[in-house]
């Protein structure tokens, strides 16, 4: 766990940079657990009010979508693994809002990709798990879901596409993080110290305004 405490280095890092509320951003990988962090987080910060705005209602229509080319079937397919995947412009603005809550959540797997959304945020986060137990958790979660094809379909996409993305876009969006939340299968110790660590620093966040 990384933890650059920047809610205690001077008063102008203490002022939260949206007006009346405490923002914090969760990235990490497709799978990795962004989700579940998120709402252990919510139930430990209890009675504080807290939004989360999912990042997923940002991606463009498909048919605006930049593309990859499948080697598996040899056509072209919509990448959702790229920063321009996503309608920025509008995210960035919609994120900027203030909102009715103490705390608001941006979950998002490329969260910490644009400086922009980056500038938004009063703590950032970055859920940390191996690139094995990612793409099993996705491929379990798109079948349960009904959602991406078969079993071979979901894999050959994470191969050919989640996993060049998460290389090359957000796993280096990773050293943006001020706190690392490690999510593996025999991380709950970690994993549970360092979601407190979080929660401790958005309640003295809030209290400080």
């Amino acid at each position: 766990m990384t933890d650059r405490d920047p809610l205690t280095s001077d008063s102008e890092s203490r002022r939260q940079r949206i007006a009346g509320q405490f923002t914090l951003g969760i990235g990490g990988g497709s799978g990795s657990g962004k989700s579940t962090i998120a709402a252990i987080i919510v139930e430990q910060l209890a009675p504080l009010q807290v939004e989360i705005i999912g990042l997923d209602q940002f991606f463009k229509p498909a048919d605006e979508l930049p593309r990859y080319h499948s080697a598996h079937d040899g056509e072209d397919h919509a990448d959702y693994n790229r920063p321009d995947s996503l309608r920025t412009q509008e995210m960035v603005a919609e994120c900027g809002k203030p909102a009715a809550a103490d705390v608001v959540i941006l979950d998002g797997h490329m969260v910490l990709c644009y400086p922009d959304m980056r500038s938004l945020l009063d703590l950032s986060c970055f859920v940390d798990a191996q690139i094995d137990e990612m793409l099993t958790r996705r491929t379990a979660r798109n079948l349960a879901a009904k959602y991406g094809g078969s079993a071979e379909t979901i894999q050959h996409y994470n191969r050919e596409c989640v996993v060049p993305g998460y290389e090359r876009y957000i796993l280096p969006s990773r050293e943006h993080a001020d706190i690392l939340i490690p999510n593996t299968d025999t991380s709950s110790v970690e994993r549970q110290e360092a979601v407190r660590a979080v929660c401790e620093k958005i309640r003295r966040g809030c209290s400080d305004t």
